[in-house]
């Protein structure tokens, strides 16, 4: 693991992000629902009908005209997840709680792996944290170093570890007894973790989550935007300790997500046949598609969540977005990564049909730049 300094000017100010569809359909001259969105990983089912009727009946005016009211959705949290409600944080999706733990924690220093989520740089700045970045490397599998991790740790070089499983923007999963043993040394030394699961919902199994209620400073993300289809309700929590979780809670607005998210993530914690279908089909399709980019000559590296890591075999990831324009198909360029650059991309896994034909349109590309 090489570890560098990282200056508090690393990132713009304007995050990149995926997910720009009506950006593009107005620099194109179309409507949103026309363009073809690989760039942000939200799962191609759409939003359950349950979650649907949930909407639609959180509009009546009675429920208009009185500010939201988090108990019913905190109450679903803690009977799915089996911990106490006093240790669950509601927030507008896990990004602004990212920058509400940060300002409940105040690390002098935090330790963040690149490539990663630019929000975690962005929330170290704005606390104006030392950043220490271990690089990732690809002839490692994009795998972190957890003995070098430990020894940071127990040297106390930050007070702060943000770690990021399934990995954003690789797809890696990490072992879940590897993440244990960071989080038991880190509560032996006073160092505070927290951990994105954004996409642990294709990954259950490897979940921290019931583990934060247990230590004084863990912490463990959540979202439900992208799981379950509705990145335009901002809706997430972060579970940690009592006394942790009361912290936060002091750093986030007064009425951080709105009656219409609520009640939308209280009925997709209902879903568990939705649950286990997006991740039954999920598997399958994401492992057709890396196949079938793999087939075109493209070095796929392995997922657990619902999108690819790709390096492109020749030209650049900024020519391929620009020639898919005309295809009206994003993608999600790697350049804004530290240490990806410009060969690689992130490919949202979706439809079949939509897989193979980005498949065969990249095929194309790559015979027109030999």
């Amino acid at each position: 693991m090489t570890v560098k300094k990282a200056s508090n000017n690393r990132q713009s100010p304007q995050a990149v992000h995926g997910g720009r569809v009506y950006q593009a359909a107005r620099s194109w001259g179309i409507a949103p629902e026309e363009v073809i969105d690989f760039s942000a990983n939200i799962n191609p089912f759409g939003p359950p009908p349950g979650v649907l009727a949930a909407i639609e009946k959180s509009l009546a005016p009675v429920n208009l005209r009185s500010y939201p009211d988090p108990q019913a959705f905190i109450s679903a949290l803690a009977e799915k997840h089996g911990v106490a409600p006093n240790g669950i944080v509601v927030g507008a999706g896990s990004a602004a709680l990212i920058f509400a733990v940060l300002r409940a924690v105040l690390p002098a220093t935090a330790l963040v792996m690149e490539p990663g989520f630019d929000e975690y740089f962005r929330a170290c700045t704005a606390v104006e944290a030392r950043v220490i970045c271990p690089q990732l490397m690809e002839e490692n599998g994009f795998a972190p170093d957890f003995a070098a991790l430990a020894r940071v740790i127990e040297s106390r070089q930050c007070d702060l570890l943000i770690l990021n499983s399934p990995h954003n923007p690789t797809g890696r999963l990490y072992a879940r007894e590897n993440l244990l043993g960071l989080v038991e040394l880190a509560e032996a030394n006073d160092v505070a973790v927290l951990l994105d699961e954004a996409f642990i919902d294709y990954a259950p199994q490897a979940s921290l989550l019931t583990v934060a209620a247990t230590k004084s400073r863990f912490v463990v993300l959540r979202s439900l935007t992208k799981f379950y289809a509705i990145p335009g309700l901002r809706v997430g929590y972060a579970v940690c300790a009592a006394r942790l979780a009361a912290a936060i809670r002091k750093q986030s607005d007064a009425w951080p997500v709105s009656t219409i998210a609520l009640e939308a993530g209280r009925a997709a914690l209902a879903e568990e046949e939705y649950e286990r279908e997006s991740g039954r089909i999920n598997a399958q399709t994401r492992e057709e598609f890396a196949a079938a980019l793999r087939e075109i000559g493209l070095s796929v590296f392995p997922s657990d969540a619902n999108f690819l890591l790709v390096r492109l075999s020749r030209g650049s990831g900024a020519e391929l977005a620009q020639w898919l324009e005309s295809s009206r198909t994003l993608i999600r360029r790697c350049d804004s990564f530290c240490g990806l650059g410009d060969a690689y991309i992130r490919l949202a896994v979706r439809s079949r049909e939509d897989n193979l034909r980005l498949v065969s349109l990249i095929g194309t590309w790559l015979g027109r730049s030999e």
